[in-house]
């Protein structure tokens, strides 16, 4: 017999099509991502960070982010040049789970799903589901730091 989870987890999975933007529309997101999460305290990045664990790596040429809890990881993995990206297709960027009611407890991959789809908009394909008060919340928190600039 199987035992039940009081709470069930979907995924959400973020992709970018690097084939539908060009190198420079990129290297504006890459920058603004990067001005973005660089000096982030774990608190702005993750819900309950003292339960967590933030693997940060940010260079110019890359972002590697891991968000370790006891049960998931969540991943953020960017690449300056897009010829990085072994899929030009779509190629997978941001990995979150997501609780049964669609709420993300890293608010920093809502951010960047609203943060690219202001720049770039239909360059990313999101599978999973987003709660509209995390997005809401997210457009707040880049609008306080003036990060939105909509084409």
């Amino acid at each position: 017999m199987q035992r039940q989870s009081p709470i069930e987890l979907e995924g959400l999975e973020v992709y970018l099509q690097p084939s539908m933007t060009s190198q420079q529309e990129w290297n504006i997101v890459y920058s603004r991502i990067k001005e973005y999460i660089k000096n982030l305290a774990d608190e702005d990045i993750v819900l309950y960070p003292e339960k967590t664990t933030i693997d940060r790596i940010i260079k110019s040429c890359h972002i590697h982010i891991q968000i370790k809890r006891s049960f998931t990881t969540d991943v953020i993995l960017l690449y300056r040049d897009l010829s990085d990206y072994l899929n030009q297709e779509e190629t997978l960027i941001l990995l979150a789970v997501a609780n049964e009611h669609g709420k993300v407890s890293t608010p920093l991959i809502i951010d960047l799903i609203v943060l690219i789809e202001s720049v770039i908009p239909g360059t990313i394909i999101i599978n999973g589901y987003l709660h509209t008060s995390d997005w809401g919340k997210s457009l707040q928190r880049l609008q306080n730091q003036d990060m939105l600039f909509f084409k």
